[in-house]
């Protein structure tokens, strides 16, 4: 068998990661490679394997837990993708509240497939309000988890460059550099396309991957995760002619909700399908960052699937949700057919590198 590229792409809840991949999945596809996707969760239902699986993509999901928490299910993914695909190209994209990935995945895979997997570097996308809170020092409670992911990047790509001006975009480049010296510092705008040709031509050269290893405090890091009430939920409308308006009434419904409860959001995506066409609603933060777009997908059953990753605890963000979802749909008949809500628990990688593993680099 071929050996297999792998791209390990991290970053936190909401700095546009599934954005990326499916970009640099088209982008991979144009130069004539096989490309597969890994997502990840702590909890079956999510809206980025459907997103992805809604194009060309191979896409597999490991869910229940993050990568570095199941390392051999991260493994038994890679194995099938390039299995069916005789090597190619493999982008993942771990739970945003993850971090010590250089040293639960990086040097883990250096050290036990050197012979079949050329590594990548380990790229952390930002996005930028975040990262500025960081620099700042206002960032939430999760600041530290965010931190660290910075701190292990080989490169720190800062996302959504469309959202600000050239000048602002340059300062919190330098600041970033300034702060987090050993990442190459790159910018992208994986909404818009812009820069992600350039990433994907950095990364796919030969260069070191993981080759450093952030302090982590594994209970601050816990506490980081704590802060978030997790929610997945599935619905099924029955009445697919009446929802076209269900979409931008459920993001308002959403956005409001949790700027009423002052409740800061790490991520809040919807995918709803329905007949020929799918809508994805975002918020990474309060209701003036909701997006909403629009596509053309292969006929499928009305289905409605929601992610929420937001500092409230499980009973608070299923309530919101739920009182959310029954607004939108006023008028509409729909059963709810899932539903898991939880706060992730501490880390316990299966893996835990103390040192640099030399391994084997990308081959170019």
């Amino acid at each position: 068998m071929n050996r297999t590229k792998l791209l390990l792409v991290g970053g936190f809840l909401g700095a546009g990661k599934t954005s990326l991949l499916w970009r640099a999945a088209n982008l991979l596809r144009q130069r004539g490679e096989r490309v597969g996707l890994i997502t990840n969760d702590q909890a079956a239902g999510l809206v980025d394997t459907a997103f992805l699986e809604g194009g060309e993509n191979l896409v597999r999901e490991v869910s229940g837990s993050c990568f570095c928490c199941n390392f051999p299910g991260f493994a038994a993914a890679i194995s099938s993708l390039a299995e069916q695909n005789g090597g190619g190209v493999i982008v993942a994209e771990p739970v945003g509240s993850c971090t010590d990935l250089s040293a639960t995945l990086m040097q883990p895979l250096k050290e036990k497939y050197a012979a079949e997997i050329d590594l990548a570097p380990l790229t952390v996308l930002a996005d930028p309000a975040r990262l500025r809170g960081i620099l700042d020092g206002t960032a939430s409670a999760a600041a530290y988890i965010g931190e660290k992911q910075f701190e292990e990047a080989d490169i720190l790509l800062i996302n959504k460059l469309d959202l600000l001006g050239a000048e602002e975009a340059a300062v919190l480049a330098e600041r970033a550099a300034a702060r987090w010296p050993r990442a190459r510092v790159m910018t992208a705008s994986a909404a818009a396309g812009e820069g992600v040709r350039a990433w994907l031509d950095e990364v796919l050269r030969r260069q070191p991957a993981g080759t450093h290893l952030a302090e982590v405090d594994y209970d601050t890091y816990a506490e980081g995760e704590a802060a978030y009430g997790w929610l997945n939920a599935s619905y099924v409308p029955e009445a697919a002619p009446a929802l076209d308006a269900m979409p931008a009434k459920l993001l308002a419904a959403l956005g409001a909700a949790f700027d009423a409860r002052n409740a800061a959001v790490g991520h809040v995506k919807f995918l709803l399908q329905s007949g020929c066409c799918r809508w994805v609603g975002n918020l990474t933060g309060r209701s003036e960052t909701a997006s909403l777009r629009k596509s053309a997908c292969p006929t499928r059953e009305p289905s409605l699937t929601v992610n929420a990753r937001v500092e409230l605890s499980p009973d608070e963000l299923r309530e919101l949700v739920t009182s959310a979802v029954a607004a939108a749909m006023e008028g509409v008949p729909y059963r709810e057919s899932a539903m898991r809500c939880l706060i992730p628990g501490r880390p316990n990688p299966t893996y835990r590198c103390s040192t640099v593993a030399a391994g084997a680099e990308f081959a170019g």
